[in-house]
């Protein structure tokens, strides 16, 4: 099956060459690399053509994460997409791992992200040791989104029948896959096949983001559950969980690996 990788950057020149690089590094070669160049203002488009002729480089106004990537996989042939974030790293193994999940019949698959947190100097796992979630996993999904773009797989056809990411800076990537959990069960592989930083100018980080945002995000995250949960009574009811613990401890995270913690201490994932 063909693969695509899909890369939307905007004003992340050093790292987004990186990235690349770790694409183009694969066991398992890729059949294309598109980057989307979503509004950058930092000569990210003319230094990555003259570097890396190879790759498709698409231009996008300043759409966002979910509707850049959404170009790059509309720009693409692949039957298998595979996401990268610019300033993310696949380790040499990536491309084969998840692929060949795919290519043994299933429709979804992710593996390990290990993140390097610049913040906080500390290094943890997503999923963490423990939580990783595989098969029909919506309910687990509307608690904590235990996977990121970077470490993921799909097909064509599953992208396609949930219309893609939704628009927003914040959780695009939880309510994509949970759209996606209410069709498809996801395959896991239980290696560490990305590299993730966390830095100041991550989109996950507080300084980017709100309470409100926070609330906004678990309020899309309600409407999903109740068009598609089979146990709505149930997840709804987590959900009004993390609102409380938002509503009481948000003013004092740094990340979302924060909340992460503190959602975990309360027994909430």
């Amino acid at each position: 099956m063909k693969t695509s990788c899909i890369i939307p950057t905007r004003d992340r020149l050093e790292y987004v060459q990186r990235a690349i690089e770790s694409a183009l590094r694969q066991d398992r070669q890729l059949d294309e690399i598109i980057v989307i160049d979503d509004g950058s203002c930092d000569g990210t488009s003319d230094i990555v053509a003259r570097r890396f002729p190879m790759i498709r480089l698409v231009h996008t106004p300043g759409l966002g994460p979910g509707p850049a990537r959404n170009k790059g996989v509309e720009e693409s042939t692949g039957e298998i997409l595979l996401f990268l974030d610019s300033d993310d790293l696949w380790r040499p193994c990536h491309v084969g791992s998840l692929a060949g999940l795919i290519e043994d019949g299933n429709e979804v698959a992710y593996g390990v992200t290990r993140t390097l947190d610049q913040i906080h100097d500390r290094e943890f796992l997503i999923p963490d040791s423990g939580k990783a979630i595989q098969g029909y996993c919506f309910s687990s999904l509307a608690k904590w989104c235990h996977m990121v773009p970077s470490s993921l797989a799909v097909t064509r056809k599953a992208f396609e029948r949930v219309g893609g990411f939704p628009n927003g800076t914040l959780g695009e990537d939880w309510l994509f896959l949970l759209n996606l959990a209410a069709f498809y069960p996801f395959a896991f592989h239980d290696r560490v096949i990305t590299l993730r930083f966390l830095h100041a100018g991550s989109l996950c980080c507080h300084n980017l983001w709100t309470r409100m945002d926070i609330l906004a995000l678990l309020g899309c995250m309600e409407k999903v559950v109740l068009e598609r949960s089979h146990c709505a009574d149930r997840d709804l009811a987590c959900l009004r969980d993390m609102k409380e613990l938002v509503l009481e401890r948000a003013g004092d995270w740094r990340s979302i690996q924060d909340w992460y913690i503190d959602a975990s201490r309360k027994g909430l994932i």
